[in-house]
């Protein structure tokens, strides 16, 4: 969340054109939890809920991206990610789909809403 605050779960009804979603506690059992999206930084689809805190992710694109459309995105909050833009980046709407370059990431595919967004950098 822009607050800093994180929800981890699934969820079963998020859709990008809907102002809000409901997230299913990671733990099992519990309340859903009500999301507002544009109160949102991301939502990031994941491997698992545990993930490294170690890990630094790859900074560089492979030739495999060179026909895909490249970017780095920069929160506000100072996180940076390398990846390639997905669908409704183009588009005038609250975000867009993201997909980080490095493939041991813990993230697959990430969902950005633009107002959380510091810079989005298009590189060739």
């Amino acid at each position: 969340m822009k607050d800093g605050t994180i929800y981890k779960g699934m969820t079963h009804d998020f859709d990008p054109a809907s102002e809000t979603f409901h997230m299913l506690p990671a733990e099992g059992g519990g309340v859903p939890v009500r999301i507002v999206s544009d109160e949102m930084k991301a939502l990031f689809y994941v491997r698992d809920y545990i993930g490294n805190r170690d890990f630094v992710a790859r900074k560089q694109f492979a030739e495999a991206h060179a026909a895909d459309r490249r970017a780095i995105v920069k929160f506000k909050d100072g996180e940076e990610v390398w990846g390639v833009l997905g669908e409704g980046a183009d588009a005038d709407n609250q975000g867009f789909f993201f997909f980080p370059v490095d493939k041991d990431d813990n993230n697959i595919r990430i969902y950005v809403i633009r107002t959380a967004l510091e810079e989005l950098r298009l590189v060739s």
